[in-house]
């Protein structure tokens, strides 16, 4: 009590004994922070230190660890501390990649102009966007952007995860954000069921049952694009399964338009599913399983349209439950009958398991209220796969940031971060589907080869580009609106 006591007297002292210009900067520094910071006096030089208490091992308490910041000088100007760089005083930065997320992430940072942690939570999009990355190097890997020059916030992990609480705790304020995303012409609906919790600390997650059979602690994040824009326009996370359904009136209310949609996972169809979507007036469409009762065992097919360069086979009837399309990929159904007669080759499987199955082999089924072409029906569940490609990079981070996930709240901010990548992902995707791309080249693809678009920023602030090779100017080319070349 008494060495606390001492060092408050002697910190009021500094501040009391500084010039007025000094004692101004460092009050609204502390205000803007919304972090402990002290003012200490050095040689005469006034220095701001951030304060923060880190577990220490062998004392097995917390300590206060400080981390100089920057120097205020007698008239009251800050200077940052500038980091040292132990190789050269050249620094090569990512430049494209940096500049396509930045710039297709500006309409969120317009719209996030009030939040007290924007920065932040947009540096923390762009590098889940570019290369998920667990919290602890988030820094490290934003550090290698040319953004970081002109966007510095600070990105120390336990940091990040007190904000990722902050956006939990006021989720239901992000929905006037989501209302300035929305537009007319309708919304689509996925349910990321998949999505496992690893923490056992975590509160939302309750037992719930996943595509794959098995009961665990399950998360459910429902992500609602746009039909027009096709973008992500909004988020939320639920407890526990899916199946129930009534959990997603309070998301699902908040959009006033009468064109809605689900698309779910596979596997979960269900009679209690159907009847909730209808007294919802929703459209759905729903994957069956290929042992499924509404589906034939011997299917005639009457047309074929082309998906990504791929011929599809597709018929359609009528159930009690909506339309039931069916479809047959001839590759997948090749590649499917390769595998089992090589398993009966090999005497792992025999030709009765071959007969009773080659009937279904590369089928697929949909059920859905939706009277439409088969081709626009398959066009749109084939749409899901690309939201689950994309989640899927992301959702490993659950299990490596789970020290810095213990509670609901930072789950559901870190879920708010996954939506802003996917809006920076899926505009990349929007050009590749514009120039006729989709199957030839992927958004992983793109943020990889941009990456060798490097800036070089010498010691005295001369900056200039490295050699480009031609293939990633073929594809800075595709973007020539986004990423400035000046």
């Amino acid at each position: 009590m008494y060495t606390v006591l001492t060092h408050t007297i002697t910190h009021m002292t500094m501040i009391d004994n500084a010039p007025d210009p000094v004692k101004e900067t460092y009050m609204r520094m502390k205000n803007e922070k919304g972090k402990k910071i002290e003012l200490k006096v050095i040689g005469g030089n006034y220095y701001i230190y951030a304060a923060r208490g880190v577990w220490d091992k062998v004392k097995k308490k917390p300590v206060k660890k400080t981390v100089l910041m920057g120097k205020i000088d007698d008239n009251g100007i800050y200077r940052e501390k500038k980091p040292k760089s132990i190789f050269s005083s050249t620094r090569v930065y990512e430049y494209g990649n940096s500049q396509l997320a930045w710039n297709l992430a500006q309409d969120m940072y317009s719209i996030m102009e009030k939040h007290p942690y924007r920065d932040q939570i947009i540096a923390m999009a762009i590098v889940k966007a570019i290369d998920p990355m667990p919290l602890r190097i988030v820094s490290s890997r934003y550090q290698k952007l040319y953004i970081s020059r002109t966007l510095k916030p600070d990105l120390d992990p336990d940091e990040l995860s007190r904000i990722l609480g902050y956006v939990g705790n006021h989720f239901p304020d992000l929905y006037e954000l989501f209302r300035k995303l929305m537009e007319p012409g309708g919304f689509l609906f996925y349910d990321m069921t998949s999505i496992v919790s690893y923490s056992r600390n975590l509160r939302l997650a309750e037992k719930g049952y996943n595509p794959d059979h098995e009961y665990d602690n399950q998360v459910t994040v429902i992500i609602a694009f746009s039909v027009n824009s096709w973008l992500p326009v909004a988020v939320d996370v639920f407890y526990g399964s899916i199946k129930d359904i009534k959990s997603l009136g309070y998301f699902i209310e908040r959009f006033h338009d009468d064109n809605m949609g689900f698309i779910m996972d596979r596997g979960l169809f269900s009679e209690s599913i159907i009847r909730e979507f209808r007294r919802m007036k929703m459209h759905y469409i729903v994957p069956l399983r290929r042992n499924s009762t509404l589906v034939p065992y011997k299917v005639k097919f009457d047309s074929a349209f082309m998906y990504n360069g791929r011929p599809v086979q597709s018929t359609r009837k009528s159930s009690r439950y909506g339309y039931i399309y069916i479809f047959q990929d001839p590759m997948m159904r090749a590649e499917e009958e390769s595998t089992i007669l090589r398993d009966v080759a090999s005497s792992m499987k025999d030709m009765e398991y071959f007969e009773d199955r080659k009937e279904s082999l590369g089928v697929f089924a949909i059920i859905s209220d939706l009277d439409r072409n088969p081709s626009e029906i398959y066009e749109q569940y084939k749409s899901r796969e690309e939201v689950e490609q994309v989640f899927d990079t992301m959702k490993g981070d659950l299990e490596s940031d789970k020290t810095y996930l213990r509670d609901n709240e930072k789950v559901k901010g870190f879920f708010f971060i996954v939506f802003l990548a996917l809006r920076i992902r899926f505009r990349i995707l929007k050009v590749l589907k514009e120039y006729n791309l989709l199957g030839k080249m992927s958004v992983n693809e793109i943020i990889f080869e941009l990456s060798k678009m490097e800036r070089i920023v010498e010691k005295n602030g001369t900056e200039y580009f490295a050699a480009v090779p031609k293939k990633v100017e073929r594809i800075a080319g595709l973007f020539k609106d986004i990423i400035h070349m000046g």
